[in-house]
């Protein structure tokens, strides 16, 4: 199903602009995934912070899942005069806005619970649609090179998303910046709402910097399935037909719940292993340092996506975070729990740069929409399912327990992943 002019030979979009979105999305997601929920969710609800997390994980999990399924393959079919993922991402970005600041001024953990489902609703609607502009429009021989950039403004979203908390969520650096003399949990309150307002700020002008180059051509009317047409597609996923597919797509899922399960209890996890003077802080050395590293494996990978086993580099990713989660459980210091992160990092930049990029090759064309959407769904349902474990698991055991998962995690995805051929296998008609 692609457009009329799909024949003709592509040309290289501006590929640093065309993901300049992913800067914003992580801002906001690594902000409130690693310090700010849990901050929420603790303030609200004490000593039943764990069983609550789990509670909210759940329910964005099944929000952020329905999202995927139906709008992947509404944006394949839309006849929109501007093309087929425009409208989805501009307005889902812009109706995000409304939840983001309900998020921020929320009284309860109902209201907070309610707000996060909304914001599962709107920048999932955004970001499934989003994620298939450059299958769209890369020519498959640059999907490396962009899958690298993708890489390197998800990472330097995180980065922001880090810092924030760490300065915004500490009450004596909210009062110096504000001049104010708040108690403690009144800082913490403003500093969550300066969060959120950054964020959404952020969204909106990566939003206008990337709206240009989200225009394609519109697909023929005749062509595009009909409402009823694509909602039964919607949940007609065919995985059986893509058996390659498939496997990498469960392979993904299984280790983001590793990698998210450590990234999301990373404040739990300092509070209750390394005890340090000022939480907040000690968390955003460990995650920036994770970033740092991060940002080092991206660009190596990145490079080596179009010419090296990609499958192979999946592998040493996956065991440079394995061992580094392994640290985490036995130190009890914060100087080495941040060299610890650096480690860490390093396999999931490189993890991120490469993943993308084997998908894309993997897909079925002229339906990237949906199976992007289907393979996007194995990135933001584990950061929320991650949530509902880990909570579940530290509340019951102790924070450690979920960073002891995080290898288990990696190795079955790893032997998933070992099954997976590559097209250029495929097409070969080699078996693994």
């Amino acid at each position: 199903m692609q457009s009329e002019a799909s024949s003709a030979p592509r040309q290289v979009p501006p590929l640093a602009r065309l993901s300049i979105l992913w800067l914003a999305s992580n801002l906001f997601w690594s902000a409130v995934m690693s310090q700010v929920l849990a901050e929420r969710v603790e303030f609200f609800t004490g000593a039943d912070k764990g069983l609550y997390l789990a509670l909210i994980g759940g329910a964005g999990a099944v929000m952020s899942t329905l999202v995927q399924l139906i709008i992947g393959p509404l944006s394949d079919n839309s006849t929109h005069r501007k093309g087929r993922r425009f409208i989805f991402v501009v307005v889902g970005v812009l109706l995000n806005t409304i939840p983001i600041f309900l998020f921020a001024l929320s009284q309860s953990f109902w209201q907070l619970l309610g707000a996060f489902v909304l914001i599962q609703l709107f920048l999932n609607a955004a970001s499934g649609p989003f994620q298939a502009v450059i299958p769209d429009v890369v020519p498959e021989m640059h999907h490396g090179k962009a899958s690298g950039w993708m890489g390197v403004w998800q990472l330097l979203g995180q980065i922001l998303g880090l810092v924030l908390p760490g300065v915004l969520l500490t009450p004596f650096l909210i009062n110096k910046i504000t001049g104010q003399n708040l108690p403690d949990a009144q800082a913490t309150s403003l500093g969550v709402l300066l969060i959120c307002t950054f964020c959404a700020v952020t969204l909106l002008i990566c939003l206008a910097i990337n709206a240009a180059v989200l225009v394609q051509e519109p697909i023929v009317r005749e062509k595009a399935l009909s409402f009823r047409e694509t909602f039964a597609d919607a949940f007609d996923l065919r995985l059986r037909d893509y058996p390659d597919f498939t496997r990498l797509l469960l392979s993904r899922f299984v280790i983001n719940v590793g990698i998210y399960g450590a990234i999301e209890f990373l404040r739990y996890y300092v509070q209750e292993a390394l005890n340090p003077e000022n939480l907040s802080l000690a968390t955003m050395y460990i995650a920036l340092a994770a970033t740092v590293g991060g940002i080092a494996g991206t660009l190596i990978a990145g490079r080596m996506a179009d010419t090296v086993s990609k499958r192979k580099v999946i592998y040493w990713s996956c065991g440079f975070s394995a061992v580094a989660a392994i640290g985490f459980c036995l130190t009890s210091t914060l100087p080495a729990a941040i060299v610890i992160g650096l480690v860490f990092g390093i396999g999931y930049g490189a993890f991120c740069a490469v993943d993308w990029a084997f998908a894309a090759n993997l897909m079925p064309k002229g339906r990237e929409g949906k199976y992007m959407a289907i393979f996007h769904i194995a990135f933001t349902v584990p950061q929320v399912l991650a949530l509902t474990i880990g909570g579940l698991l530290g509340h019951a055991f102790g924070y450690r327990t979920v960073f002891w998962l995080t290898p288990v995690y990696l190795i079955i995805g790893v032997l998933l992943i070992s099954k997976v051929r590559e097209r250029h296998e495929i097409e070969a008609g080699i078996q693994l």
